[in-house]
């Protein structure tokens, strides 16, 4: 049994991780923004410590790594969803929410009086952009928004800091994550809720690929990454290798849920302005023994199914 903290505990992904290190009996400690949402945390059946705080409250901060005494932190408390053209001010807005409340937790585990065994940051597949495909660890980067070049910029100062750390730091580069507990501002509970009620539906980039990764794989990579971060492997993408087109997708949601297909419209686009987003996923098995178990069509059908007895 080791100590947990899971900074951004309460999000999506967080929270099923919280749920996860709690099955495996782990002593977990979840730190949260005020005014965080904590809903997603109240259907835990098992016991764990909430610390509300921000992180630049240094003194708050380090009175949480005191008590939590983490050996594995997790790092989620980025923004999953930015504007898609942010203000200059949402822009800089960002960056002091997601760059800065990062580099100041590292510089808070750094002084604290347990170092943890590994410190696992969550990325993006967004920050591959427009790079070639399949999207590899090894390539640059080529990002489209400002939201995807923040967490990019977050690794790289990872990557600078880390010979002054006494701990290893490992970028976990997600896939497009979903699952049950998702927030409808996102598109594939969004098409699940509206094909469910029967309101209209509108796929703006329907011809873009996304690699589509189950929340049950998605904590179970991160959970693994933890176990070999010692190895000061700096960036793994997490992904399942599959990535259809959002038309695919809502197509299948449409089949699922037994509506009519005219409920949702595809727009038109073109393809030079698509973007797709396909990163490899062998470095994760070469590396943790890591592969995605659900099969995104299995997923979409969980997912319904978890949205039906919830909506």
């Amino acid at each position: 049994m080791s100590n947990v903290l899971i900074v951004g505990g309460a999000g999506f992904i967080g929270s099923h991780l919280v749920a996860r290190c709690c099955t495996e009996g782990h002593a977990v400690h979840v730190l949260a923004r005020p005014g965080t949402d904590l809903h997603r945390l109240k259907h835990i059946d098992r016991t764990f410590r909430l610390h509300i705080l921000e992180l630049a409250d240094t003194r708050a901060l380090q009175r949480c790594l005191v008590a939590a005494k983490a050996r594995y932190i997790f790092y989620l408390a980025a923004a999953t969803r930015r504007k898609p053209e942010p203000s200059l001010a949402d822009a800089f807005g960002s960056v002091q929410e997601d760059l800065l409340g990062l580099l100041q937790t590292i510089a808070a585990v750094a002084e604290a009086p347990v170092s943890p065994i590994a410190f696992v940051r969550a990325g993006t597949l967004a920050a591959y952009g427009k790079a070639p495909m399949p999207h590899l660890e090894t390539q640059r980067e080529m990002p489209c928004t400002t939201y995807a070049a923040g967490l990019l910029a977050g690794h790289h100062y990872v990557e600078a800091l880390q010979p002054r750390l006494a701990f290893p730091i490992l970028t976990a580069r997600l896939s497009l994550v979903f699952g049950p507990g998702q927030s409808g501002d996102f598109l594939i509970p969004s098409l699940i809720r509206k094909c469910l009620v029967g309101e209209p539906s509108i796929v703006r980039r329907p011809n873009e690929r996304r690699d589509l990764l189950f929340v049950q794989d998605a904590v179970d990579g991160l959970y693994q990454v933890a176990n070999v971060c010692h190895q000061k492997t700096p960036l793994i993408n997490i992904a399942s290798g599959c990535a259809p087109t959002m038309r695919e997708v809502a197509t299948l949601i449409v089949e699922k849920v037994g509506v009519n297909p005219t409920l949702v419209e595809f727009s038109e686009t073109s393809a030079s302005d698509d973007v797709d987003l396909c990163p490899s996923p062998a470095l994760a098995e070469a590396v943790v023994g890591w592969k995605a178990r659900v099969p995104w069509r299995d997923g979409i059908a969980r997912t319904i199914d978890w949205a039906r007895k919830h909506t």
